[in-house]
């Protein structure tokens, strides 16, 4: 009697597994790889217990990272010899059609074709597609647009099943109407629904029964629907405690989507960095300028002082997640140990013969997917702390850092800069917004280079050299190179450490340059020539200098190519 209740069950929900059900046993039935992959939990390298300069990440993570890989696509590509017998149907069906010309067929073509051509395809239903066929009938789309759910989901049922079998009857029969009715009536409550899904198949057999009965369909009634038929007895159940153990994983890991022991140590480190970054950008700086060691001092104490809270975070912190990392771990493999217990006594492949288990090993295949991407996301943990430590590290080195001061680099107020129109205007005439020579250092290019900011200081007597590039005067009749004229050298007075650019990219120091260094002076408005550096003297002091900011970070003064900072 049982079996006959079962049926009168499967029936009633007919409709819903065929919209659900199907679609992922097509899309994604799959045969689970069988591995264990509790053993990866304990391949994870653990993260650090200290800060350390010598620390690297482990090799480990990336092997870890590359096995996970793999084993993740066996997963997703194994399949059991059945499901190859099907897939290999369904394609020979699709090319088949695509030779007869499916695709510019008319829908009732098609209709047509499908009946004809479609029985042997696996999962046919020559009464879905008699239904089809039904629904490009205006008049039967306005019939069933008149229906209410209920008598959608029966009209269906009845035409769905075969002609003459006891299902028709039973979807034919007033009272199996009845309590279907009232039970999709009951499913529309969401209580309804969530103690449904927690009933056993047991209790909801007894419920279905109860049910039945209360609207007329008692047992005689059921064995006179059935007639004779005797059902075939049904394969055993063989994956119901791995699915039951996969459905409380879900559960538990899905109740842990706003976050875990590890995840919640880590938001909180975040959450005191970002307050001290807000504390420190609520206090004001004035910025010091070049030259002002004073002012500059004060700037680098302050900002000083906010690195090492962050180094302290850092250091109070890394104990926390240590403990959150093991004790996340402990939990995981808590989570997933019995649904990989019941899932090492599955034995795959085509022993597993009920059609409802076939339709779910897609779900088994995903449990194990879900605990690799628990193994994963374990690693990704571990990786983030070693991460932590080379942040550390940065920190550290920022902090160790000795203050020094960032000393004037400019000229007097005579230096000429060179202007794109091939003329040159001392350097204390020129003014934000002016365009001046400079070059490109992507192209290597003279180009016009608009000023973006002008430095001037003026709070102390300022060191000068005088650079003396290129050939002097006395030396000019010794170069006899055939089409070469004398070049006058250039005479450049400068801070000692003002940044002169070399012909390779560098910029070095005024009082650095030695006589082997490529210098880059202008030829013309739009060339450029290799010079070099042929004296060096000291030029006295000048009460205020000047330097220019510029868009290519330089220009020429005295035809000499130097950095704006």
């Amino acid at each position: 009697m049982k079996t006959v209740h079962r049926l009168a069950s499967l029936l009633m929900f007919l409709l819903a597994a065929l919209l659900v059900v199907l679609p992922f046993a097509v899309a994604f039935a799959q045969k689970p790889v069988k591995t264990d992959v509790l053993p990866y939990f304990d391949r994870i390298p653990a993260p650090p217990a200290a800060f350390s300069p010598t620390l690297k990440r482990p090799a480990a993570l990336a092997e870890l990272d590359r096995q996970l890989g793999q084993l993740g696509a066996s997963i997703g590509a194994g399949r059991t010899a059945e499901q190859t017998r099907d897939e290999q149907a369904h394609l020979t069906t699709a090319r088949q059609a695509q030779a007869a010309g499916v695709d510019k067929m008319t829908d009732q073509q098609k209709m047509a074709y499908m009946q004809q051509h479609g029985a042997g395809t696996p999962g046919y239903n020559a009464q879905a597609v008699q239904l089809a066929q039904q629904m490009q009938d205006p008049a039967f789309q306005a019939r069933l647009a008149k229906m209410s759910d209920t008598e959608k989901a029966q009209f269906m049922q009845a035409q769905m099943a075969p002609a003459g079998s006891a299902q028709q009857r039973m979807v034919s029969d007033p009272s199996f109407q009845a309590a279907q009715a009232d039970f999709m009536q009951q499913m529309k409550s969401p209580a309804f629904r969530t103690a449904w899904d927690k009933k056993s198949e047991a209790e909801q057999d007894a419920y279905m029964q109860q049910l039945m009965r209360k609207h007329g369909l008692d047992e005689a009634k059921m064995k006179a629907i059935g007639g004779n038929q005797r059902p075939a007895k049904m394969a055993p159940l063989v994956a119901t405690a791995a699915l039951e153990a996969h459905g409380k994983m879900v559960e538990a890991f899905n109740a842990e989507m706003s976050g875990n022991a590890f995840t919640r140590v880590q938001q909180q480190l975040q959450t005191e960095l970002e307050a001290v970054k807000q504390q420190e950008q609520a206090r004001p700086v004035t910025e010091a300028r070049e030259g002002d060691c004073a002012g500059q001092r004060k700037n680098f104490d302050f900002y000083r002082q906010y690195t090492k809270r962050r180094l302290d975070l850092y250091t109070r912190f890394l104990p926390q997640l240590n403990t959150a990392w093991t004790t996340q771990k402990t939990l995981v493999k808590s989570r997933v140990t019995p649904f990989q217990t019941e899932l090492a006594k599955i034995h795959y492949g085509d022993d597993i013969q009920r059609p409802e288990e076939k339709n779910f090993l897609s779900a088994l295949a995903g449990g194990q997917q879900l605990m690799l991407g628990q193994v994963q996301q374990l690693a990704g943990y571990s990786s983030a702390i070693y991460d932590l430590n080379q942040e550390y590290l940065d920190l550290k080195a920022l902090y160790d850092r000795p203050f020094k001061c960032e000393e004037a680099v400019c000229f007097p107020a005579y230096a000429r800069v060179a202007l794109p129109d091939g003329r040159e205007v001392h350097i204390s005439k020129v003014r934000p917004g002016d365009v001046v020579l400079g070059r490109d250092a992507r192209t290597g290019r003279v180009v016009p280079t608009r000023v973006v900011r002008l430095d001037i200081h003026d709070e102390q007597k300022y060191p000068l050299v005088q650079l003396t590039i290129g050939v002097p005067p006395v030396y000019a009749g010794l170069d006899n190179t055939p089409g070469r004229p004398y070049k006058p050298a250039a005479e450049l007075t400068v801070t000692p450490n003002h940044p002169i650019v070399t012909a390779e990219g560098q910029q070095l120091r005024a009082d650095a340059l030695r006589p082997s260094d490529n210098l880059l002076q202008l030829s013309s408005a739009a060339a450029l020539e290799t010079t070099h550096l042929t004296d060096r003297q000291a030029a006295g002091t000048a009460p205020v200098v000047y330097n220019l900011r510029t868009e290519t970070g330089n220009y020429f003064v005295g035809g000499v190519l130097v950095g704006s900072k």
